[in-house]
């Protein structure tokens, strides 16, 4: 008799000790389990705050005030201030008075690593296009995105500005679409000394009437010639299912089209417009789900000057149209689905426990 209860209370000792291990192991797997929901709607909360993020980017020109000589050169410097902004494409159009002051060149500065379109000067105006490196790892903070040099030509009464064309200045962001994040913009002021042509004094017959030629002064506008330059497809946030879409437009006809598509990384390629004026390019290497941006430049055979076209569109998780593949719980579902499991993992637990209770009791 002391035998066999000894044996049998090992038994039930070996017993409870296995339904121990048993009701551990579910436990900490039913952690982990719970973990998993848990952890992506944190980092999908964390997506969406990003992407929530207002427009709040300032472009400023340095210095904001100097004086200068005529026939002297100087240089000015476009500094930016992202504040909550994840940047990837920058257009920077200036524009001033050509009687006054002349462009010499414009060259991209250390913020921003990509040259989209190389700098262009024309008659009053200056421009480049610059972006980061793809937008896994966008422009943020403060820093130098272009440099301009310039000459004074003539002297002045009054100071002249060097202003931001805000038409054709164009900040793109990562959750923003094809908004323009660009919120404010401080121009800089140049006075030019010397140069100054004395109004002369009539002479001749004081019957002769001098009737004086005026050449009107041409201002300084806030925006430049629209932009021949079209992204028609796809359209402006559209989602689409493919992975390798095709991206079309307008250009002048015969001009070089230079196209940039940011994703893991920047694709870029030319393709040249027809004799209509249309452009097409099928993105080659498979794009992964979600948002892209691309930036379109061409010359302007007539202007001169390089014209651009920004769009963003976003590639789908592949479960449309017939496509293969799983989804991620859309924002807004992520909470339901918790639930769900935790009352799955509550009721796989209970009858987990149910033949350890069961067990006990007798």
């Amino acid at each position: 008799m002391y035998y066999a209860a000894l044996l049998r209370t090992s038994v039930d000792f070996f017993i409870i000790e296995e339904d121990m291990k048993r009701v551990v192991l579910i436990i900490g797997s039913l952690l982990i389990l719970l973990a998993i929901p848990a952890t992506i709607f944190l980092v999908m909360r964390n997506q969406e705050i990003r992407q929530r993020a207002a427009p709040a980017t300032t472009l400023t020109l340095t210095p904001s005030a100097l004086t200068k000589q005529v026939g002297d050169t100087f240089t000015l410097e476009v500094h930016m201030d992202t504040a909550a902004n994840q940047v990837v494409a920058v257009q920077v159009s200036l524009a001033f008075d050509p009687t006054k002051l002349e462009a010499e060149w414009i060259h991209n500065g250390t913020m921003f690593p990509n040259i989209l379109s190389s700098g262009v000067v024309g008659n009053g105006t200056a421009s480049i296009q610059v972006g980061s490196t793809n937008t896994i790892t966008p422009v943020t903070g403060t820093g130098l995105v272009a440099t301009i040099n310039m000459k004074a030509l003539a002297g002045t009464t009054t100071p002249v500005t060097v202003k931001f064309a805000t038409a054709d200045t164009y900040v793109g962001a990562l959750g923003e679409g094809s908004t323009n994040v660009l919120t404010s913009s401080t121009p800089s002021t140049i006075t030019i000394g010397g140069g100054v042509v004395p109004t002369p004094s009539p002479t001749g017959n004081p019957s002769d009437t001098l009737t004086p030629t005026l050449s009107p002064t041409p201002e300084s506008t806030d925006s430049a010639t629209s932009s021949a330059v079209t992204i028609d497809s796809p359209t402006k946030d559209e989602s689409i299912a493919t992975q390798k879409p095709t991206i079309e437009g307008k250009a002048p006809p015969g001009s070089t089209v230079t196209i940039a598509v940011y994703s893991t990384q920047q694709i870029t390629a030319t393709v040249t417009a027809d004799a209509n004026g249309n452009w097409t390019y099928t993105i080659p290497n498979a794009l992964e789900t979600g948002p892209h941006t691309v930036v379109v430049a061409a010359q302007n055979p007539t202007t001169g000057q390089t014209e651009t076209a920004t769009l963003a569109f976003v590639v789908s998780n592949g479960t449309e149209n017939g496509a293969s593949g799983s989804a991620m719980p859309a924002s807004g579902s992520v909470e339901p689905t918790i639930l769900l499991l935790a009352l799955g993992m509550i009721l796989l637990l209970s009858g987990a426990l149910a033949p350890v209770l069961i067990r006990n009791k007798s």
